[in-house]
């Protein structure tokens, strides 16, 4: 994630367990899908 007031790039390690990237982003986000984000411009 780069955050948008500092444009520090932030970034977690995950289990390599993870099956997809789309599994590693909902175990990141305490469940949510990423379908579910907001796009920011």
């Amino acid at each position: 994630m780069t955050c948008p007031s500092t444009v520090f790039i932030h970034a977690l390690r995950v289990s390599p367990n993870m099956n997809s990237a789309c599994e590693a982003i909902r175990w990141v986000n305490w469940g949510v899908d990423s379908e579910e984000f907001d796009m920011q411009i």
